[in-house]
């Protein structure tokens, strides 16, 4: 018998039809809001990881500063043998993340837990800072400085019974360093 013949019946088997339609409805919530769940727990390290590069870019102002007075923002100094060295500095952007994130230490992941659950897990973080060019012949098509971070996230998923592996997705994220004046 098909569908449209079941709703008509007048015999109070559509029960069953709509037991399973309810059913169905649950289960495309369910993974409509675990979707959103990894939406936003992504989205909330990505600005975490970023407010932490633009802290790096920021910390390396003094660095920067003597080279911005010259028409440059590059970050050198000059050594005792009187050549040029880039001076620049990464800071401490997992000590920054575990204190803005609430994260605990635990091998080679730094893990977030809700209660006595990981929420997720975060590891394999790269940064590159990228100092701009000494005197470049011209300083518009140069690099300017910036600092760049990649780290790996892991999302164990609450939806599908732990029969669905987890979220593991590689963020990036970039922030330069530009003079006000």
């Amino acid at each position: 018998m098909e569908v449209k013949g079941l709703l008509k019946e007048k015999k109070g088997n559509a029960l069953l039809l709509a037991c399973a339609i309810v059913m169905a409805l649950i289960l495309i919530f369910s993974a409509v809001s675990e979707y959103m769940r990894l939406q936003i727990i992504a989205k909330g390290v990505r600005d975490a990881i970023e407010t932490s590069v633009i802290s790096v870019a920021s910390q390396n102002y003094d660095d920067v500063y003597n080279g911005l007075r010259e028409g440059y923002s590059g970050g050198y100094t000059l050594s005792s043998s009187d050549t040029w060295e880039s001076k620049v500095d990464t800071g401490d952007v997992y000590g920054y993340l575990d204190n803005l994130l609430g994260l605990q230490k635990s091998g080679a992941y730094h893990i977030k837990y809700s209660g006595e659950n990981v929420e997720y897990k975060l590891s394999d973080l790269k940064i590159n800072v990228i100092n701009a060019p000494l005197a470049p012949s011209n300083p518009n098509d140069s690099n300017k400085f910036q600092a760049q971070a990649s780290i790996y996230l892991e999302v164990p998923l609450s939806f599908g019974w732990d029969k669905l592996p987890p979220l593991q997705i590689n963020l990036k994220v970039k922030a330069g360093y530009t003079s006000k004046f």
